[in-house]
């Protein structure tokens, strides 16, 4: 994470971004989602050098009761969402609950780490973030909508209950590590240009929404909240982070923060969320699982093993890194 962050700082970012930057793709690698780790930051520097993304954005935010809506200026997304997770804690903390609405920002990574510190707080979340069409609608074959994940995340005894999903069949990012790795993909997961499953991560046009109709919808909900709601860029409206060269990005996000005090209250939250994940984990196992997952288990169990063990990183993916650190001074860690 150090190196990642002090590459950031060399490549023109303020200090709060570089460090939000290298903590949300150091923290995707460590909980095995790699299609949103480290993958991505020679893109993000590539977009820097480029001039679409504000290296020391000012976050002006417009405040109104429990809402607020957040002027990202272009600069790094998890710069910008750590900025409306906070204020929509500090909302929450004063009203119940708080609603931030973000334009103007990019790429932010993975929106379950945003859910999941509200959640470290006491606090419901839910965070939304629309992005560039990849996605085929509903019984379409041009691309429509972004992949659209939402994350969604409540505090228990046992642990962090965190739902995160995007509202296509894969991430795109996936798609790219197949690439990466000269892997094939399931063909649920993308269309060719003529609208055909493909099994090669090469010829994916497209991806297919998740579950078919539902996911349709869902991507909708998230492109209305996150796009439409916050004056943010809508579809086709969103710069694409690989191809165009010409326009920023204008990514729209969506963050809620509920205080479950201002509900049933904290303690009977507690106690009814415990009985919740308790309830659940003694669901018996089908045949063929050892038991019962609550969504985030799985992640936060990989993360503290990669914690102890480390990552380990695709080839191409630690030579282009290590490239990188040469051209800004920043040696990778076994060439210092």
């Amino acid at each position: 994470m150090a190196w990642a962050e002090a590459l950031l700082r060399h490549a023109g970012a303020d200090p709060p971004s570089a460090q939000a930057v290298a903590w949300a793709l150091v923290e995707a690698d460590l909980r095995g989602v790699s299609s949103h780790g480290l993958l991505r930051l020679p893109i993000y520097l590539r977009r820097l050098e480029a001039g679409l993304v504000n290296p020391s954005p000012r976050l002006p935010a417009e405040l109104k009761g429990a809402v607020a809506l957040l002027d990202g200026e272009y600069g790094f997304g998890p710069r910008v969402a750590l900025r409306a997770v906070e204020l929509a804690g500090e909302l929450a903390q004063a009203h119940g609950l708080g609603a931030v609405g973000v334009r103007r920002s990019t790429h932010f990574g993975m929106a379950g780490l945003y859910a999941e510190k509200l959640a470290q707080r006491g606090f419901l979340a839910l965070v939304t973030t629309n992005a560039e069409p990849d996605v085929v609608p509903f019984g379409g074959k041009e691309k429509a909508l972004g992949t659209n994940p939402l994350a969604f995340a409540a505090p228990a005894p046992q642990g962090i209950l965190v739902v995160d999903l995007a509202t296509s069949e894969s991430a795109m990012g996936k798609v790219f590590l197949a690439r990466e790795k000269g892997e094939r993909i399931p063909p649920s997961w993308g269309v060719d240009r003529e609208g055909r499953p493909t099994e090669d991560p090469g010829k994916v046009y497209a991806l297919r929404p998740l579950g078919g109709p539902k996911g349709y919808a869902l991507a909708l909900l998230v492109e209305v909240l996150s796009g439409v709601l916050t004056g943010a860029g809508v579809t086709h409206g969103i710069g694409r982070m690989y191809e165009e060269w010409d326009r920023p990005q204008d990514v729209g996000h969506f963050v809620l923060a509920l205080d479950p005090g201002a509900f049933v209250g904290k303690e009977a939250f507690w106690e009814r969320m415990g009985a919740l994940w308790q309830g659940v984990k003694a669901t018996p196992p089908a045949p063929g699982h050892g038991e019962v997952w609550l969504p985030g288990e799985l992640e936060a169990r990989g993360r503290a093993e990669a914690w102890k063990e480390g990552v380990e990183l695709p080839e191409r993916l630690v030579a282009e890194l290590r490239a990188l650190g040469d051209r800004y001074g920043v040696p990778w860690r076994e060439d210092a």
